[in-house]
């Protein structure tokens, strides 16, 4: 991988070990310095692989195989369902409120990001992605202060092109 084409911040996957993390720079020695569940990898750039955007950032599966590795007293994880994208577009998540008025729309889709958010954090999830759309900026404002009343909010990102918002949590 040439390092020019990396950014601090860009998620990256680490090619000899799986793991996934984000570009932190380069230390003296000239290796990569890679943020993988809060400790800090060194690498070389030729074990390196960019995340695109789009692709999945989070291995649920291998995250959890590494904390049952470190604390042997953890049962066998039960495998949970949990959607880790809620799409606030109305024609997505209730195509029936469409004719509402704009502030019913809005109340019900900061109840819906609440409850996501509360059920991710509850579930132990680590990262999820809210869409909220580009439009006038009213609902990504609204997103954005209700994620400050979450103490479990860790990072938040702007994602494509600003018409959502990727949150890693505690």
């Amino acid at each position: 991988m040439d390092i020019k084409e990396l950014w601090i911040g860009d998620k990256v996957k680490i090619l000899s070990s799986g793991k996934l993390g984000k570009y932190e720079g380069i230390n003296n020695e000239g290796k990569l310095r890679i943020s993988v569940l809060d400790k800090i990898i060194l690498t070389r750039a030729n074990n390196i692989e960019k995340i695109v955007e789009d692709e999945v950032l989070f291995d649920i599966d291998a995250f959890l195989k590494e904390e049952q590795e470190k604390d042997k007293s953890l049962k066998p994880a039960l495998k949970i369902k949990f959607e880790h994208t809620l799409d606030l577009h109305l024609e997505k998540l209730a195509p029936d409120m469409i004719n509402d008025i704009p502030s019913r729309i809005l109340d019900y889709q900061l109840e819906r990001s609440k409850k996501f958010i509360q059920d991710a954090i509850d579930s132990h999830y680590p990262h999820i992605t809210i869409i909220h759309g580009k439009g006038q900026g009213v609902l990504r404002d609204a997103i954005s202060h209700q994620l400050k009343s979450f103490s479990q909010v860790r990072f938040t990102f702007s994602k494509s092109q600003g018409g959502a918002v990727e949150i890693w949590l505690i």
